[in-house]
């Protein structure tokens, strides 16, 4: 496995969290009755960006911010909301599954944490568990 793919893949899952970010920020300021799971997960989500951005630098990249903003549907209900959220994290499970298959030791160990984090956001937020997240 080349330090390039690993480094593409993970600043792939970094550009999801700070997604994840703003929709959870969305959601929470929108959907009062959804705020305290949103505060939650927008806490964690923090802590995992803060930690990629310092394994992009660690493997030579330079951590990309957020977007101004993201090309998401204006959520006109909770249902809708809680569907945003779903998505967010499943597209986050896909890209840790990416890199569980492509990389070794720490660096799996940090995806397959990623990949188990985003499973258990998506039943969080209203989703059917799956029998393997993330995959297509």
């Amino acid at each position: 496995m080349s330090t390039e793919t690993e480094l593409r893949l993970t600043e792939r899952w970094l550009a999801l969290e700070h997604e994840a970010i703003w929709v959870l920020a969305l959601v929470g300021a929108r959907f009062p009755d959804l705020a305290d799971t949103a505060r939650h997960d927008l806490a964690a989500h923090r802590t995992t960006r803060d930690r990629l951005s310092g394994v992009v630098e660690s493997l030579g990249g330079r951590p990309a911010g957020p977007r101004p903003s993201y090309a998401v549907t204006d959520p006109r209900d909770a249902a809708a909301a809680r569907a945003l959220v779903q998505d967010v994290e499943s597209r986050i499970a896909a890209a840790c599954v990416r890199l569980v298959a492509v990389t070794e030791d720490k660096a799996r160990d940090r995806a397959v944490r990623g990949l188990r984090t985003a499973a258990l956001g998506q039943v969080r937020w209203g989703a059917e568990p799956e029998p393997f997240p993330g995959l297509d």
